[in-house]
């Protein structure tokens, strides 16, 4: 996990992401850790969770917008919430 903790959250893909939240979420529960080492994990998981969420709401966004041009698949223009970094 060194190595994907050492990359920036926003190079992640979503399943990245998720995978290293859940190895957190797993390191947090076991409570074999330093109270700083607990902080740090905890920081790069609330950071995860936001990147996970941001991708998600931006695939909602996508299927919304096919949904509403009655299936025809056409190329529009998905306009993200502002502060998103996806």
């Amino acid at each position: 996990m060194s190595r994907e903790r050492d990359r920036a959250v926003s190079e992640l893909t979503f399943e990245e992401a998720l995978r290293e939240l859940e190895i957190i979420v797993s390191r947090l529960e076991s409570s074999d850790l330093s109270l700083d080492e607990a902080i740090e994990l905890f920081k790069r998981g609330v950071s995860l969770s936001a990147h996970c969420n941001a991708k998600l709401e931006r695939a909602e966004g996508m299927v919304k917008l096919l949904i509403q041009n009655q299936g025809k698949i056409e190329e529009v223009p998905f306009m993200p919430v502002e502060g998103d970094e996806v």
